[in-house]
């Protein structure tokens, strides 16, 4: 999956070019601050989560993350989504809505017992406290629940900055996600799941 099937598909509002820093789409005229932001906002983000995916594929050869497909936050109303090359701004897709509430009702047990979800996790605010179903060691689980509690933290600056800054509502953010090559993360701030990624690729594409 990358950007462009998302921008075919989906219901677009805003996406740009990073490496050129050009506007590919807007439903409207943006402020200059607004743009900057959301470039750097991506170009920051997509570098963060791939440094993840290499070094947690460095570390484990279970639930493959490595190349990164694609890396996003999303609110009830809207998500920003990242390849290597694109940030675009979409709303956010029902599916994807009703998976973060299936995710976050449904206890741990009930979540890896189904077909898809091969672990679930649930970590503290401090991060230090956690419980989680699904084939880890704890040198795993340690550096997993690192990279959970770091990215909900940065979900959460980044769903901040866009609302003060965007006048978007971009707060309660629903959770956030990376996915790759055969698995993808999501984390719903709190909860969180390993998923294949093709499955969880689809539920971001709205109408399919």
């Amino acid at each position: 999956m990358n950007i462009q099937e998302l921008i075919n598909k989906s219901q677009i509002i805003f996406a740009i070019d990073r490496e050129t820093g050009k506007v590919i789409f807007s439903i409207e005229s943006i402020p200059a601050d607004l743009k900057r932001l959301i470039d750097s906002l991506g170009k920051m983000n997509f570098k963060i989560t791939q440094i993840e995916a290499e070094g947690w594929n460095m570390i484990s050869n279970k639930y493959i993350f490595r190349p990164l497909h694609i890396a996003g936050i999303a609110s009830s109303k809207y998500a920003l989504l990242q390849d290597d090359t694109t940030t675009v701004i979409i709303k956010t897709p029902e599916r994807l809505k009703t998976f973060f509430n299936n995710v976050r009702n449904r206890p741990l047990e009930d979540l890896v017992l189904g077909k898809f979800i091969e672990v679930a996790g649930v970590i503290s605010v401090c991060g230090e406290e956690y419980d989680i179903k699904g084939d880890l060691n704890e040198e795993e689980i340690k550096l997993l629940n690192s990279i959970i509690h770091a990215n909900d933290s940065i979900a959460g600056l980044t769903g901040e900055m866009l609302s003060l800054i965007s006048g978007m509502i971009w707060y309660p953010l629903k959770g956030w996600f990376m996915s790759g090559k055969e698995h993808a993360i999501v984390s719903i701030f709190g909860k969180w799941v390993i998923i294949n990624s093709k499955i969880f690729e689809e539920i971001l594409i709205e109408g399919d």
